[in-house]
């Protein structure tokens, strides 16, 4: 467990049991969903795992959760070592709420009037790792069934604090364009942003499908 830090698995095709296939799909789902996080290019992300690769009587719904929190739990202390921390959010269907994040990113977007403002609105804290701890909360709760999405989350992501309070306030019938989040402010930088988040999401997932590991792909954002 761990070698997907200094090997490539993009191809499971010499996988021989339930534990290496779903060490590879995790990996794979990292590079993918987060790529652009491990690279540095955006402060967190959330997203799911899923955890179903096989026939449900073969795997066992907790036997499969067993694994998936065991692989979980080693690539967050190997990747924290690397500067991006990995967060177990609960349970949804068949998949692991993961919240992936730097903490260099999130501090440096914490900054600015209109962001300290923002965290004032809505209770947040100012330094990041008190900061991602209540996003971490707000959405354990949401994934538990006890409260709405927090939408103030898409800070955290990297949008816009202007984009995050106009979809806040009207749920995003006021958007003046929509893509990677939906648009209130500058419409023009925010066309900009997303083909840039597009092609270096698309350069990382090149990088990892030509043999680049999981730990590569870290020292990118460190460097």
């Amino acid at each position: 467990m761990g070698q997907g830090m200094d090997v490539c698995l993009a191809d499971d095709a010499d996988c021989s049991s339930t534990r290496e296939r779903l060490e590879a799909r995790f990996v794979r789902c990292l590079v993918c969903q987060a790529g652009l996080v491990l690279s540095g290019s955006k402060p967190a992300a959330v997203f799911g795992f899923r955890t179903q690769i096989e026939d449900p009587a073969t795997a066992p719904s907790w036997m499969r959760r067993l694994h998936a929190r065991r692989l979980i739990a080693c690539y967050a202390h190997i990747s924290r070592k690397l500067g991006v921390r990995i967060d177990f959010l609960g349970w949804r269907e068949e998949r692991a709420m993961l919240l992936v994040w730097r903490p260099r990113c999130v501090r440096d977007l914490l900054s600015g009037t209109a962001v300290q403002e923002f965290l004032a609105r809505n209770l947040l804290p100012a330094r990041e790792h008190a900061f991602m701890r209540e996003l971490g909360r707000r959405l354990r709760a949401y994934y538990s069934g006890r409260c709405l999405f927090p939408h103030e989350v898409g800070l955290a992501l990297g949008y816009p604090v202007e984009d995050v309070s106009g979809f806040m306030t009207d749920g995003g019938r006021g958007a003046r364009a929509c893509g990677r989040w939906k648009v209130y402010g500058n419409v023009d930088e925010a066309l900009r942003r997303f083909k840039e988040l597009e092609r270096e999401e698309l350069r990382i997932k090149r990088l990892y499908s030509e043999g680049t590991p999981l730990r590569g792909l870290l020292r990118m954002g460190t460097a």
